[in-house]
């Protein structure tokens, strides 16, 4: 089982042609349908399915992917070693991340990344699940949660303090609540399953449900429009509390927080360039102080 023939297997899955893998790694098209057909003697099962117009992942293909993927990505990291700093960035780099934040906050700095790395194509999928890093072939994960034991290396990127907030609409119907007690008065909109708000001084009160969504951005949205107070993380709140459209209450009452914005990465000796160099630019947009406190 040669490397190429890897490479090409992973084309092919990518690009659901033959034809077109073999052009994008300088191969005739008879060579690699050669290639494909030793690759699934070797491993002895079909991999394609194959049409006159193009091909698709059987249900051994899925499995096999993802451990082909993890082959290429450790000859990378060997690669790295052997080459040490003249080592460049380049390959498929895979990276699974919460939806909201990275629209706000990574998206708009990809075209910068992209001009430093050309050599490296990014696949984003983009999840509020905590998906498996090897079982789905991730490079990298950023997450937006508590901090649990795991074999994977975890490096917090950013703090993510929770806050209070309010339309100037919704405080000027029903004024602004003082204390924790006072929620009990007022009309709340939460998070599924997150109705009770626990309180740095150790208070946790059980707030009306007057509005239950399993959607942050959807929550906020809520909120702007005068439903009623909510928690909402200070990266995702920042914009609307700049513009008025929200305003942040109790202030003398900070939230308890145990999330954080977190790097996480499989355990290896040595890192492939092309993760060194995503770590390394996040690092640089997210620290030491993040743009939505700037």
């Amino acid at each position: 089982m040669d490397i190429l023939s890897l490479r090409l297997f992973l084309r092919i899955a990518e690009l659901s042609g033959v034809t077109a893998a073999a052009q994008d790694l300088s191969l005739s098209p008879a060579s690699a349908s050669a290639r494909l057909v030793k690759l699934e003697e070797t491993i002895g099962v079909r991999l394609f399915n194959r049409t006159t117009r193009a091909v698709s992942l059987t249900t051994d293909d899925e499995a096999f992917l993802p451990y082909a993927q993890e082959m290429i990505a450790t000859l990378e990291t060997g690669l790295s070693a052997v080459k040490g700093g003249d080592a460049k960035a380049e390959g498929i780099l895979r990276i699974t991340m919460p939806g909201s934040f990275v629209r706000m906050y990574i998206i708009p700095t990809l075209a910068e990344f992209h001009a430093r790395h050309p050599r490296v194509s990014l696949d984003l999928r983009l999840s509020d699940a905590v998906l498996d890093v090897v079982e789905g072939a991730y490079d990298l994960i950023i997450r937006n949660a508590p901090l649990v034991d795991s074999s994977l290396i975890e490096r917090k990127l950013a703090s993510d303090r929770r806050i209070l907030v309010a339309s100037p609409d919704y405080l000027e119907r029903y004024g602004e609540p003082t204390t924790p007690d006072d929620l009990a008065n007022h009309q709340c909109v939460c998070l599924a399953g997150a109705t009770k708000w626990a309180f740095e001084n150790g208070q946790t009160v059980s707030v009306p449900r007057s509005f239950v969504i399993k959607d942050g951005e959807a929550l906020r949205k809520m909120v702007e429009q005068g439903l009623g107070i909510g928690i909402k993380s200070l990266w995702n709140a920042s914009d609307s509390l700049k513009a008025g459209r929200l305003v942040e209450i109790m202030v003398e009452f900070p939230l308890t927080t145990n999330t954080a914005i977190w790097l996480l990465y499989p355990s290896r000796r040595i890192m492939a360039p092309k993760v060194h160099a995503m770590i390394d630019f996040l690092i640089e947009q997210f620290q030491p102080v993040p743009p939505w406190e700037d």
